[in-house]
């Protein structure tokens, strides 16, 4: 799903959270909103079906904070936290 379509549904209160995940180690990180019925939906690139990548956790962070998110869980394997989004 792109991103304005995301912050539209946020708007309406869709989802519970959002969780940053690693790709790999090297490759970055991609961005999962998690529905209040425990959906998972991913933001996709503006031009293709692929899911977006970001090199840094701060660039996929902003883009949380954009569609109005003020947490975002972290996830690496069996480790999780939250951080607030600036």
């Amino acid at each position: 799903m792109q991103e304005k379509e995301i912050k539209l549904l946020f708007k309406a209160g869709v989802f519970d959270s959002c969780q940053a995940i690693p790709i790999s180690m090297s490759r970055g990180w991609t961005l999962k909103f998690i529905t209040r019925d425990q959906e998972v939906v991913t933001l996709n690139l503006q031009r293709s079906k692929r899911e977006r990548e970001f090199k840094s956790l701060d660039g996929a962070s902003a883009v949380a904070r954009r569609i109005g998110f003020d947490w975002l869980n972290v996830q690496i394997g069996d480790l999780q936290w939250r951080e607030k989004v600036n």
